[in-house]
């Protein structure tokens, strides 16, 4: 099995929404491309439920060679939430996770999703752009939630561990300079009310 956790975009579901799947696998030396999974799911946002309890659906899309399942929840009061993070002072080797959790900060950690693995993505520096290179940078969440952010830092030998929340605004944004071990980042998370009737 193959998990693709992005492109990822919160979408406001009042309609019929489209979604074009077109999956290719690329192999050196091969030239074009060749075709994994091509076609098109429509999801009835008219039909969804509107419970307060976020339930997780799918769609499936047979194809010649693979079967793609596309999840998806709905959330009221729903805010998309965008983030950046850089590196201001030394380096980086851990990973960064981020998951919802709960009025009372409770993390289902089932659900944090991994962000940056630097085995994966590469070590940052300070000393270059700093940037940190993130597999995903936007979740939808409900105004009531709370976004975390767990930084696990090995830099120089050493482990370090922070867990930090955001809590969300219909709009704005919210900057902030967290501490893990030695290493200096900087996060800058942006909010955006998406459609405050569902």
């Amino acid at each position: 099995m193959l998990i693709l956790t992005g492109p990822s975009r919160g979408l406001v579901l009042v309609d019929f929404i489209y979604l074009e799947i077109d999956l290719k696998i690329r192999e050196d030396g091969v030239s074009p491309d060749r075709p994994f999974s091509k076609g098109l799911i429509s999801i009835d946002g008219r039909v969804l439920s509107r419970e307060e309890d976020v339930m997780v659906r799918s769609e499936t899309l047979e194809s010649w060679l693979s079967t793609t399942e596309v999840r998806f929840a709905t959330v009221l009061n729903a805010v998309e939430c965008t983030f950046e993070i850089k590196l201001t002072e030394g380096h980086f080797k851990g990973n960064i996770t981020v998951g919802i959790a709960d009025k009372a900060r409770k993390l289902n950690i089932d659900k944090a999703i991994v962000i940056h693995d630097s085995i994966l993505d590469g070590v940052v520096r300070s000393d270059e752009s700093g940037v940190i290179k993130l597999r995903r940078s936007v979740i939808t969440i409900c105004l009531e939630g709370t976004v975390e952010f767990q930084i696990n830092n090995v830099a120089a030998g050493v482990c370090a561990e922070r867990t930090f929340y955001f809590t969300p605004h219909r709009t704005g944004a919210n900057e902030e300079e967290i501490t893990c071990g030695a290493r200096k980042f900087g996060f800058r998370v942006v909010w955006s009310l998406m459609d405050f009737r569902l």
